[in-house]
Parts: structure tokens; sequence; C-alpha cells
């Protein structure tokens, strides 16, 4: 009979404690405690206590061991026991579902998570019910694996989530992990310590079914220090027999009571650590009745399924193998597992590496680390591939290997800690090269790892140092050039985009598929500034590039470039909305969030201000929830933006103040601040605005958006401080590509063409602008507002038709701008617009895609069949006038034809107040 407590003996304190932390949980105030202890004190068993009276409260428990040799196993054991159990919530998991996937062990290479996005994904998955994560083991966990824990921390507080974690007192990353979530108070530490002697007396008396003999019970308190689990294995031999006193003996004793096949199953299984893969150990024996025989060591206390029921058990029984015994089943437990689990290749590098053959755990530890790197685990990479340089190999081609895998990933080490400005990156750069000079490594190899610094300084933004790195590379070939381009373009020096191109060019000619990539997205950015045709150019083959050959991190780029690209040249917002689509079926989490904030900025180009604040804010939240600061002040940007346009001053001030201290540029500053100035007629000031940014701006305007530009042209060619020089440098400019840009030196060249009595010229410009403005928002309407007073003092154009339109977009929003309407109205006899009182009653569908109050009188007789001129006559338009609404009316609403129009206005109309 083998003796083990059914209940949980002593741990009253610390179970009151952990019970309690459930019911917070229970009350979405989530918590985590780390149990610490020496082995086989009892963690195990209290967290198991524990999960199981929080199953019992019907919480969903999550489970997860950790080892050195398989990275991130006990996040990827939780997620998989997750979508075991049930199919997950996809509408809270949203984007962060592929995310979650990819940490499945034959998850396919493709998009790189970050370490913060992979974090979030498990919060998400585990805040979705009412959930216990039991992390065991944690003192074996990876990096990566406590980069998510130390995340989870922070962010259980208001969620129904307990994670409990086991881990042993050494001062190891997560025994650093866990004291400082004790010192910021969002984890507690529970230490075990032994049990009393009473506590001892009782656990011997659940095991035995009766009190212990005295003798016995003596010697179970000198012997074994409060232990539990030496109580019991000492409890399982013949304390009275001379058998030595041990926990091994004890093990052993047992162990050896089995039959030889028991015995040789448990010596295979005990090489790979406190849990075993079954079927290797199956294959490895030879032994048919493989499962009867582990069923026997249960009866026997000794494993617990495919896991020993304590990992100083596998120890006993490796420990007493010889040398070169152990190494020989390592050697042999090396060949099945790869020949049954051969992507396991992390478990496969340390079983050879236990069976003394250096050459092929190093060998594997480069494709691990490859592989890892495949998946965006960059931390993981450079783990595993220090891991192979420490060990010793005298194999040339194979040391040559490592180095080359780990010069490849050199340059991701600066994605791993970016906040160290690649200090970790370039620190193993050096150790690198100092692994080369002792190697007596060729040229062509030290060459290899510079190229790799010269990578990480790109990415530290260091393009000086890059450059200087990268000089002493004599070989051309498309990697160097690429890299070189990538360092030039970083100056930001006009001069120097010449040579930046041309190395681009030759790297797009002859690398291969992701350096061709890399090098259509230099050139992208090195043309953008000066044609944006061209560089859409480039992103359609970047794009089918990344596409032919499945680079599914470059396709999401070259999507989110296009979008980007067409926000400039058109306004149109469809193909960023595709790039968030992909990215977000993709989990690219980064991307997404750059696609909102560029969707918010054109939308409030667009005047569609409802769907700008929409993608800031999930912008701005997504950002806040990963400390993605930098985007998330772009985010807050957007809401300024949005209230400059509403003339809201103090929300502007509030939206900037905060962008300030999120270290926000004083050009959106300026810009936004100008804006609202415009909306509030304050025309002094808003010049100022616009002037503190032309002074702000140093770097060349060429790689630059400069959105205040147009505007600010314009503004100073209405008040007469700007004339034809000023106008024809900033037409002449990669602006008049963007077509808000455009609209704006049109209206600017309609004025200045008015003031010199060329009429017909200043028509032409009036009606380009009023084109290029339809369905747009501040272009159309600032211009109308300031064209209008020009056109009446110069006589051309039909600026008291401008001016109503304005005055009712103004209105809307009740900025002193439209009262500066109605007094150039007023002041040329226009007859009073008198404002009904059913202003407001515009659909809300037609009033969310911006249609004013003049478009839905237009639309209302569309819909009744009416034609142009007709409609022309009975609201006092001219028939050009109501064409532009009609034409407005199908922009917002996106409708093809004016057939679309009527059947899709028509049910809303139907369904509406008459006016």
């Amino acid at each position: 009979m083998q003796y083990t407590s059914p209940v949980l003996v002593g741990r009253s304190e610390e179970t009151s404690a952990l019970r309690a932390a459930v019911v917070r949980a229970e009350q979405r105030r989530g918590g985590a405690a780390f149990l610490v202890g020496e082995p086989g004190i009892g963690k195990s068993r209290l967290a198991s206590e524990i999960a199981g009276h929080a199953s019992r409260r019907g919480f969903r428990v999550l489970r997860g061991r950790a080892s050195r040799a398989v990275p991130l196993r006990a996040l990827c054991e939780a997620v998989l026991s997750a979508f075991r159990k049930t199919v997950p919530d996809e509408q809270q998991l949203g984007a962060y579902l592929p995310v979650l996937l990819r940490m499945t062990p034959d998850a396919p290479a493709g998009v790189p998570d970050p370490a913060v996005v992979r974090a979030e994904a498990v919060l998400r998955l585990l805040t979705a019910e009412k959930t216990v994560l039991l992390l065991e083991d944690l003192h074996d966990a990876d990096d990566e694996t406590l980069a998510v824990v130390d995340y989870l921390l922070d962010n259980l507080a208001d969620e129904p989530v307990l994670l409990l974690a086991t881990l042993r007192p050494h001062p190891d990353g997560a025994h650093r992990v866990a004291d400082a979530a004790a010192a910021r108070r969002v984890a507690g530490v529970i230490r075990l310590t032994g049990l009393k002697d009473e506590e001892v007396a009782e656990l011997a008396r659940q095991c035995l079914g009766e009190p212990a003999p005295h003798q016995v019970l003596q010697k179970l308190t000198e012997i074994a220090d409060g232990v539990p689990f030496v109580v019991e294995e000492l409890l399982n031999t013949d304390l009275q027999a001379g058998v030595p006193p041990t926990v091994a003996a004890a093990t052993l004793a047992r162990v050896d009571a089995l039959e030889p096949g028991c015995v040789a199953l448990l010596e295979a299984a005990a090489i790979f650590g406190s849990t075993f893969p079954f079927d290797v150990v199956k294959a490895m024996t030879g032994l048919d009745n493989a499962a009867e025989l582990v069923h026997q060591a249960e009866r026997a206390q000794l494993v617990d399924g495919h896991k020993f029921r304590h990992a100083l058990t596998a120890d006993a029984i490796r420990d007493r193998m010889t040398p070169t015994a152990r190494a020989a089943l390592a050697r042999t437990a090396a060949e099945t597992t790869e020949s049954l689990r051969p992507t396991e290749l992390e478990l496969i590098a340390e079983l050879w590496a236990a069976g003394g053959d250096n050459r092929k755990a190093v060998g594997r530890l480069v494709e691990a680390g490859r592989h890892a790197a495949a998946l965006g685990r960059f931390g993981t990479a450079i783990e595993l591939l220090e891991r192979g340089q420490a060990l010793q190999s005298d194999d040339p081609d194979l040391a040559a290997d490592l180095l080359d895998a780990l010069a490849a990933v050199l340059p991701l080490a600066a994605v791993v800690v970016p906040a160290d400005n690649g200090a970790r990156a370039f620190a193993l750069g050096e150790r690198l090269q100092q692994a080369l000079t002792a190697s007596k490594a060729d040229p062509e190899r030290r060459a290899v790892v510079r190229l790799a610094q010269a990578r990480v300084a790109a990415v530290a933004g260091e393009w000086e140092r890059g450059l200087d790195l990268i000089a002493t590379t004599k070989e051309t070939c498309a990697a160097v050039d690429v890299v070189k381009a990538t360092l030039l373009l970083g100056l930001n020096q006009l001069d120097l985009l010449p040579k930046a191109r041309e190395l681009a060019e030759r790297a797009a000619a002859t690398g291969t598929p992701e350096i061709v990539c890399e090098a259509l997205e230099v050139l992208t950015r090195c043309t953008r500034g000066q044609d944006l045709a061209e560089a859409r150019q480039h992103i359609q083959r970047w794009l089918q590039v990344a596409e032919q050959h499945g680079l599914a991190a470059w396709r999401l780029r070259a999507l989110l470039e296009l979008g980007i690209t067409d926000k400039y040249l058109t306004g149109d917002p469809e193909a960023l909305l595709a790039a968030r689509r992909a990215a977000e079926n993709a989990g690219a989490i980064v991307i997404m969030i750059a696609a909102d904030l560029h969707l918010g900025g054109t939308y409030i180009v667009l005047g569609e201000y409802d769907k700008a604040a929409e993608h800031g804010a999930q912008a701005k939240q997504a950002a806040d929830k990963l400390g993605l600061h930098a985007l998330s002040a772009l985010a807050i940007a957007i809401e300024a933006g949005i209230a400059s346009m509403h003339g809201n001053r103090k929300a502007t001030d509030h939206a900037l103040q905060q962008l300030r201290e999120h270290g926000g540029s004083e050009e959106i500053w300026a810009y936004s601040s100008a804006v609202c100035a415009l909306m509030e007629e304050q025309y002094d000031r808003a010049l100022a605005e616009f002037d503190a940014i032309e002074g702000e701006v140093t770097e060349p305007r060429i790689l630059r958006g400069t959105f205040y530009q147009g505007p600010r042209l314009l503004v100073r060619v209405a008040h007469g401080l700007a004339n034809w020089q000023e106008y024809d440098r900033l037409a002449d400019s990669h602006l008049s590509q963007v077509r808000q840009h455009r609209t704006y030196f049109a209206w600017s060249r309609a004025i200045l063409h008015g003031r010199d009595g060329q009429v017909t010229k200043a028509d032409a410009a009036a009606r380009e602008a009023l084109e290029l403005s339809t369905g747009l928002g501040l272009p159309r309407y600032l211009g109308l507002r300031l064209a209008g007073p020009a056109a009446l003092q110069d006589g051309w154009g039909e600026p008291l038709e401008w001016l109503r339109e304005a005055e009712e977009h103004f209105h809307r929003f009740d900025v002193p701008a439209a009262a500066a309407c109605r007094a150039v109205l007023r002041e040329a006899g226009a007859p009073q617009q008198r404002r009904r009182r059913d202003h407001g009653t515009v659909p809300a569908e037609l009033r969310k895609a911006g249609v004013t109050v003049r478009e839905y009188e237009v639309l209302r007789l569309v819909v009744e069949r009416f034609g142009n001129a007709e409609i022309a006559e009975r609201l006092f338009l001219s028939p050009r006038t109501v064409e532009r609404h009609v034409a407005s009316l199908r922009v917002r609403t996106g409708q093809a034809s004016r057939a679309d129009l009527i059947r899709y206005a028509r049910p809303l109309i139907e369904g509406s107040t008459r006016m």
C-alpha cells in the first residue's frame, strides 16, 4: 500500500488568504499570488487546492508548467487548455485571437508579435470570464514568459482573474518579478516553510489512516524537516528496516520494488525531467505494455499521468545512473524525439547536450533560434542562440552557422528592449565580434556581423553609428545596399536622397524577396515627397512581392503604406480601411493602431468628425493599453483636431495640453490652435500660430506632410499678405500632389486671379476648388468663407451661394465664422436666410454622413424625381450649384449614381419629418 494524504494538512493561514483572493477575483478585484518554497514543501498541492476551490465556485482554471527547454510553454499550455474547454469569445478577443493562435507550438511563421501584444492577448483571454491561471515551476520560465506575467500583474486589478504561480526561492528572473510585483502591491508573495511538529503528526495520520507510532513520528520530525513530500516518501519505506532515511533512498526503494520493465520506463522518462512525452518514452523502451506500466507507477505514487509526482522523484532516478548510462539514454531520447516530435527543437537540443553531443545540440539551437525569430519571439531567439554559443563545438561550419544566425537576429534585439536604444543588441554584437576574432573567422563573416550591427543602428535611429559600422564593409550586395540606403535616408538630408535611392533601386533589383520588400519601402519613402504616383507604384510592387512569397508582415506594411499614399493623393479612406481589416484579421495590433490613426486624420479632412473620433478613440485605447506612448500622443492629436474644427477652444486647449504632456510636436499644437482660431474668426492669432510652425519646422519639407501650408497660404492670400511668388513656390512643390492642398491652392489662385481682374481665370480656379473640395470639410468651407468676400469685391464666381453654404456649415457648430458669413451677406444686400425651427430634422444617418440642411433640401427634391433645373428654380439656386450639391450628396453617402442615391435616400426621407 502506498501512503499519501487525501487532504491538505497545515497551511490554514495561507489557504485562508488565497481563498479570500478568489472571492476578490469573483468581485472583479483580481490579483496574483506567488507561492515560493523549496522542492517538496507543498507549493503545487496548495495551488491545486485553491484551483479546485475556485473551480467549484464556477471559475475556469487554466494551467501551464514552465520549462527551460520549451520557451513560452507555460502560457502555451494555458492557452491550449482554454481552447480545449470552450470556444473563446471572438468578440472579446477581436484582433488578438490570431496572436493567441500564434503562441501554439506548431504555429506557422508569419506576423511577428511584440511581447506587449502577446501579453495583452493572454490578458484578454483570461478576462473573458472569471479565471484562475495556475503557472507552475515559474523558476524555469524563459524571459518572454516572465515579460507576459509581469504585464498581467499590472492589469488584473479590475478583472475577475487570479494568477497563481509556484517557484523556488532562487535569485532568478522569476523571483525578481515576484519581488518587484510585491513591492508595487500588485501581487502577494507567500513563502512556504516546513510544517510544525503537530502538523507533521497530522499528515502522517492522514497518510496512514491512524496515528503514527511514536518511534516513526520521532524519525519523521527529525529527518523530514517539516517538508510534506519527504514525510510521505519516508512513510512509504520501512523506517524500521535500516534503509538510509533519505528521500532519494525512499524513492528508489519503491522504484526497485516494481517489475524491471516499469523501472526501465521510469529511467527513460526521468531523462526528460519532471514531465515526459509518453509516446517518445514508449518508443525508446520498445515496451508494448507501456501504458499498463505507467499505471503501475501511478499506483506506487511515483507518477501522475505523464509527469512525475515530484521533480525530486525524477532527480533521484536520474542521479543514480552512471554518467555513461545517463548520456547514452539522453542520446537515445534525442534521436527518438527527433523522429516523433521534430518541431520540439529546444527539447532535442537539451537532450543532445545532456548526451554529450554538443555539435548536434548547437545545430538544433540554431534551428530553434531561427524559428523563434520567424515567429517574432526575438527574446527567445537570442536566448537560444546565446545558449548555443556557450556550448563548445569542434565543428567550424556549425560554429559559423551559429554566428550567422546570431547576426541575422541581432537587429531584432533592438526591438526586444526598445527603451534601451539598442544597447543590448550592440553589446551582443560586440560579443559576436570577439567570438569571431577568437575563432580567427574569415573577413566575410566579420562583415556579416558588422552589417547586422549597422541594422541595429538603423532600428535604434543611430544613423551615423550605423554608417561608420558599414563603411568598413567592402563587399557590395543587396543586403549592404538596403541597410546603407536606410541609414542615409534616416539622416533626413535632401542631398543624400539620390544616393539612398540609387542603393535601394540596386537592392530591389538583386535581393531576396525580403530584401526587395525592404528596398521598396526605402524607395517609397524616398519618392513620396516628390512623386506620390511613383511612390504608389513602388508600394504596389512591394505588395505583389510580399503576396507572391507569403511574407505576411511585409504585406501588411505595404497595405498600410498604400492606404497612407491614397489618403494624400485622393483623400479616399478605402485603402486604409482595407489595411485595417487585414491587420485585424492577422492580429497585427500595432499596424491596426497606425491605420486607425491615419483614418482619424483622413476623416477630419473629410469633415466626418464622428468617424474620426471613433478611430482616434480605438487607437488611443489600444495604444494606452500596450504602453505605446508615441502612438497614444497621435491619438490625442486627433482629439485636438476634431475640437479645433468645432471651434471649441476649451476642448482644443485641453487636448493640446495632454499632447504636450505626452511629448507631442509643436507643429501639431500650433496647427490645431490655428484652426480653432480660424473658426473663432481670429485671423491674426491663426497666422501667428501658422508662422510659429514655419519657424519650428527645420527638417526638409519634402520629407514631411506639412499639413499647415495649404490653409496658411489661403489665409495669407485672402488677407493680402501673399502674392503670386509665394503661391508659385508652394504650388510647384510636392504639396501639389495632395488633394487637400490642391484645394487650398485652387482657392488661393482664384482669389489672386480675381484681384488681378482675370475673372475668367478666377472662375475656372473656383470651379476646380469646388470640384476638389466636394466631400471635404475644412478645405471646402474655409475656402467658401474666404473666397466669398474676395469674389464679391472683385466681381467673379458665385459668392452669395458660397457664403450661404459656408454659413450653413459653420452654423452647425455654432462658431463665430457663421456670424461672419451672415454679416458679409447682409452687407451685400442678400436676403437674410431665416433659420427654420426644424433645422435639425435631417435624418440622423444623413447628419452623420455630413449632409447639410441645404443639401437635404436638394436631396428631397432629387428623390421626388425633379431635374437640376427644376430644383434650382424651386430653391432659388443656380443649376450649377444644384449639380455640386448632388455630387456632394453622392460622395457623402457613398452612392455611385443618381439612381443609387434615390434608392438609398427614399426610406430615410419617408421616415423623417417633412420640412
